[in-house]
């Protein structure tokens, strides 16, 4: 225990990681297909609450619509290859491009007053606008959405996209880990507890959260893709505002203000939404009530950074102002 007392925080986070990372390899080898399957979905919304923990954990935004980068991405790359005829890579690339455009167009529109509440129900109206035009459209599929081989040819197989799946969201957390670690990350959190101090000393906040806004949509972007391969097509769930509720959700659950909090949430959420629902058709009633608990007893989540416990507690800010 002293030993464990001693180490940093990062080799801490590297052990947890690399715990997680190895029993889930093991334990993918003796899995079987359905097993992969689910696997796959929950490694997908690791990285999607992950991403939007960037914004909502970190920036202090509350981003109701998400779901604009995860459908825009799982979207726009199966369109690119079932409609355009091209190459899986060069769809990757043309979806995250389109995705990343969009987003770009979006945020400025969300940030222009540089408010929460303007920036939620903005992004929110936005998404339901989406929504509904994919719903309709025949193009993309109306509500039946649209269907194709999108796989990439080494990974057509269950365990195949798995293995895509897990190694790309791997990387990408990685990634976002490293994000909130770098100086930009502290300026971000600066926004997100005082960003009137932060104006005063000259700091464009718009454009640092502009900034956060772009790298979380970009990883959302790849979330949306990998679901599409997982799921072989687009379907309008994936633009629905019940999608961005959920990574909220996520991030609720396992803890906002912990890069592994989102990651727990995701597990618990995926559980709940894909296997107890199985045996339970009052899976959602079990949801409800880990939310209310949460939100009365855990208001920083199951798990919580010692260096961000308190941000959300008033008395513990007037303390520390002292």
């Amino acid at each position: 225990m002293k030993m464990w007392r001693s180490l940093s925080k990062v080799k801490k986070d590297a052990i947890v990681g690399g715990i997680i990372v190895i029993g889930m390899l093991v334990y993918s080898l003796f899995a079987s297909d359905s097993v992969l399957d689910f696997m796959s979905r929950t490694v997908i919304m690791m990285l999607f609450a992950s991403a939007l923990n960037i914004i909502l954990g970190f920036g202090g935004l509350r981003p109701l619509g998400m779901a604009t980068y995860f459908g825009m991405g799982s979207y726009a790359y199966v369109i690119l290859c079932v409609r355009g005829g091209l190459d899986r890579t060069l769809a990757i690339v043309g979806a995250i491009l389109i995705s990343m455009a969009i987003s770009l167009f979006v945020n400025v529109l969300c940030l222009r007053a540089n408010d929460d509440l303007t920036f939620a129900f903005v992004s929110m109206g936005i998404n339901t606008l989406l929504f509904t035009m994919v719903y309709k459209i025949p193009y993309v599929g109306s509500d039946t959405g649209l269907t194709g081989n999108v796989r990439l040819p080494f990974a057509s197989s269950a365990s195949g996209n798995f293995y895509l799946s897990f190694f790309v969201c791997l990387i990408c957390i990685i990634l976002i880990y490293l994000f909130f670690h770098s100086p930009f990350a502290t300026v971000l959190k600066g926004s997100r507890d005082n960003i009137e101090r932060l104006t005063f000393v000259g700091m464009n906040t718009m454009r640092v959260r502009l900034c956060a806004c772009m790298v979380s949509s970009f990883f959302v972007t790849i979330a949306g893709i990998l679901y599409a391969m997982r799921n072989m097509g687009a379907f309008p769930v994936m633009f629905s505002t019940n999608t961005s509720t959920e990574g909220l959700v996520m991030c609720l659950i396992g803890g906002m203000y912990s890069f592994f909090g989102p990651i727990l949430g995701a597990v618990i959420v995926t559980f709940i939404s894909t296997q107890l629902s199985i045996l339970t058709n009052y899976y959602q009633f079990v949801l409800g009530a880990i939310i209310v608990l949460c939100v009365l007893f855990l208001q920083g989540g199951l798990l919580r950074d010692k260096a961000e416990k308190n941000l959300d507690d008033p008395a513990e800010k007037g303390a520390k102002r002292k």
